[in-house]
């Protein structure tokens, strides 16, 4: 009976073996240009999901990261396929549900589509090396699409969605799911959306972004749809600088919306998470944090705190003071012992130590932030210049398909 068992249990090993030697099943690196749709239209972002977590778990992976079989990306949250020749991104599907049926940049010629080292990021470049769509597999699913000239990009909706738009900001929201994304451009770019169901075409200029951002779909239910509202309205603000998921397997999605802003980090025990951040440009920005089963191991009555340069930061129990803030100031909803989500301004920059803590209930309270006032910085289109950072750095490096 044992030998029968470790028969079975080798043959499936080495059939997963097999599987990511042919390439037929990967986990990063780039895409060939064989491989083709495996897909027919019929296959929704529900079946690539339990399809992605099949692939996933006999893989042995766990947390954040993408997976690739065929031109399917398989990940933790985010679910799609890339057309080698256009670079068209179809059946996008966030948790499962369908978001957009296609997102496709006009004139678009694909070059290679390349999977991060640490196989949270898959990145989409066009032959040129002037346009490039970046996606997250995070609780955020975030997109960023970049060009160094004028473009236009198409969102296909799914069935059961529907669509509004202010002040350059759109908003998806999914009949029968608590999923809602918004999308972000540059204030001089123009948006078009054809009904309540799309499609949306937006236009931006040269030198520009358009961000995707969803509600972290691993913070639904939890009454923090307006939080994260105000958060895309200070993306929109340019005072974001950076959003960092943690999650289970130490895998970690670091998405920088400010200029050469950089994040790492420099531990992770049951006890406390480092990370450093650093700077170049010295206005305060704010950060997001998501964590989602992390190292971190709380017991009952303990509960997470945040330490900024060695020194307990001020926690306040109001979101909307964070994104007031003219001094250090966080904000934490801990709904339970493995997630929770973190807000907090950092007021100046060069680097900084920021270090989230295992503390006891009885740890003592740190003083809250009250003042509320008016900071108003330039738009949105500083935030490319990140993006053109990120992106030239991957031209000099990326893998031809």
């Amino acid at each position: 009976m044992k030998l029968k068992y470790f028969i079975m249990i080798s043959v499936s090993v080495l059939m997963v073996v097999l599987m990511i030697n042919s390439g037929l099943c990967q986990m990063g690196g780039p895409m060939r240009d064989d491989m083709g749709r495996r897909f027919g239209e019929n296959f929704s972002a529900g079946d690539m999901m339990g399809a992605g977590q099949t692939l996933r778990q006999d893989a042995g992976m766990q947390g954040m990261g993408f997976m690739h079989s065929g031109a399917c990306l398989y990940g933790q949250y985010i679910t799609f396929d890339v057309d080698n020749l256009t670079g068209e991104i179809t059946n996008y599907g966030i948790a499962g549900v369908e978001i957009f049926d296609s997102i496709a940049v006009y004139g678009f010629e694909h070059d290679s589509t390349q999977v991060s080292e640490a196989m949270t990021l898959t990145t989409i470049a066009d032959t040129d090396g002037t346009t490039f769509i970046q996606i997250h597999d995070n609780p955020a699913a975030v997109i960023n699409v970049f060009s160094s000239n004028e473009y236009t990009i198409n969102f296909d909706l799914a069935d059961g969605t529907t669509v509004s738009e202010e002040e350059n900001i759109v908003k998806i929201e999914v009949e029968g799911s608590d999923i809602v994304v918004y999308i972000i451009s540059a204030s001089v770019g123009t948006i078009d959306i054809s009904g309540d169901n799309g499609p949306i075409s937006i236009t931006s200029p040269a030198d520009s972004s358009v961000v995707v951002r969803a509600v972290p779909v691993n913070m639904q239910g939890q009454g923090l749809d307006n939080v994260h509202g105000m958060f895309v309205r200070e993306m929109a603000g340019n005072r974001v600088g950076a959003e960092v998921s943690l999650g289970k397997g130490g895998s970690m999605s670091v998405v920088n919306y400010a200029e050469e802003m950089h994040v790492e980090l420099q531990s992770m025990t049951q006890d406390m998470i480092q990370l450093r951040v650093n700077c170049t440009d010295p206005a305060g920005r704010i950060m997001a944090f998501n964590l989602d089963n992390t190292s971190l191991m709380l017991q009952e009555m303990d509960r997470i705190g945040i330490h900024y340069d060695g020194t307990p930061m001020a926690c306040v129990n109001d979101p909307g003071l964070v994104f007031n803030a003219t001094t250090a100031t966080c904000w934490i909803s801990q709904q339970t012992r493995e997630q929770a989500q973190i807000m907090m301004y950092i007021p100046e920059f060069s680097e900084h130590t920021i270090d989230i803590v295992v503390e006891s209930d009885e740890a003592a309270e740190v003083p809250t932030t009250t003042e509320t006032p008016d900071t108003k910085v330039p738009g949105f289109e500083a935030l490319i210049a990140v993006l053109g950072l990120v992106l030239s750095g991957y031209v000099s490096k990326k893998l031809k398909t």
